[in-house]
């Protein structure tokens, strides 16, 4: 009994999609590295970038737990194998579990945003679109606007993170404050970072719609092709800048497998809907890895085997990607 009540927390927690909040949140901090210029080595983010991990994991459990609290009416009727309907948890269990994950949220990402105001007004942001959705993801289709926003926030939410950190400035023994060794996002780096935030939204809003429609077509209530580019949309906000100066060879190395497990997966639609969410979701590390082409090759990490072999940052979202599909064996991406 007790392990299946282990079993069923990590199903609520849908703990299989945890790896795709962490490279979506490492995909927007390392976007705001790249465009440092490279004065610190990247050893001295890493507590920042593990108390963001932290947020955001406790962000997204919050989230799944919350959901499950708020259906449990609905999954009494449809689903009575799940926790709540089968007595192993009781609702009220999972509600304090759930707002104990949003206390654990902001205790993270406010203390992360010390020195950057956005950093915990965008972590309330987040948590504000996880209660939206929620209330609303049963009623409308419109839910996929405050779904999508979520992953969004997570991009701005690593770069803000980022442009916060600090080093002490030799004009300090003069009162001058000290200098952030990372750029508020301007110009092109913010059409970057806010073009890829739309990518990552139209991608949630493409799949969710897909998902809800396919056997349903008739009901659809747009032509099938625009379903299609606002999943695809993404090979396009993740790359334009700098698909032109890249080499081929290594720009199919981000492209393909994308590309290859986007159309498989949609494929799959055809046959199971479940099927298709759960691979999409983890696809979404795969997205990720479209900008990593870009990334790469300008950020410099401080750490030499790293900076002269740039490709290997590749295996984050890809290591994040293969541990998603193994959870999936133990856990239920939906």
């Amino acid at each position: 009994m007790r392990g299946q009540r282990f079993l069923d927390l990590l199903a609520i927690g849908r703990v299989s999609n945890l790896p795709t909040v962490w490279s979506n949140m490492v995909t927007g901090f390392l976007l705001a590295w790249a465009f440092s210029g490279g004065q610190k080595a990247f050893i001295g983010a890493l507590p920042l970038l593990l108390l963001l991990l932290l947020g955001t994991t406790f962000a997204y459990l919050f989230g799944t737990f919350l959901n499950d609290w708020k259906d449990a009416e609905f999954d009494d009727s449809h689903r009575p194998e799940r926790a709540i309907p089968s007595g192993r948890w009781s609702r009220k269990t999972i509600g304090l579990i759930s707002a104990g994950f949003a206390l654990a949220s902001l205790g993270c990402l406010l203390p992360a945003g010390s020195r950057q105001p956005f950093v915990p007004l965008l972590g309330t942001a987040l948590l504000a679109a996880i209660i939206i959705y929620t209330a609303l993801h049963k009623r409308t289709p419109l839910a996929i606007i405050p779904m999508g926003m979520c992953r969004s926030l997570l991009y701005l939410l690593g770069y803000c993170a980022a442009v916060s950190i600090t080093v002490e400035n030799s004009g300090n023994a003069t009162g001058k404050p000290d200098s952030s060794i990372l750029t508020i996002p301007e110009g092109s780096t913010l059409l970057i970072l806010v073009l890829m935030a739309v990518g990552i939204f139209s991608y949630v809003a493409g799949l969710t719609l897909a998902a809800r429609y396919e056997s349903r077509a008739t009901e659809l209530p747009f032509p099938r092709i625009i379903l299609w580019a606002l999943i695809f949309l993404c090979v396009l906000t993740h790359t334009w800048w700098w698909i032109s100066q890249h080499p081929s060879i290594p720009a199919l190395f981000y492209l393909l497998p994308f590309l290859f497990w986007t159309v498989q997966s949609l494929f799959i639609l055809r046959k199971s809907i479940p099927g298709f969410v759960s691979r999409a979701l983890a696809g979404l590390c795969l997205l990720d890895l479209l900008a990593f082409a870009g990334i790469a090759p300008i950020i410099h990490t401080g750490w030499h085997a790293l900076d002269s072999a740039p490709l290997c940052l590749a295996f984050i979202p890809l290591s994040c990607f293969l541990f998603s599909i193994l959870l999936q064996r133990i856990a239920p991406a939906t």
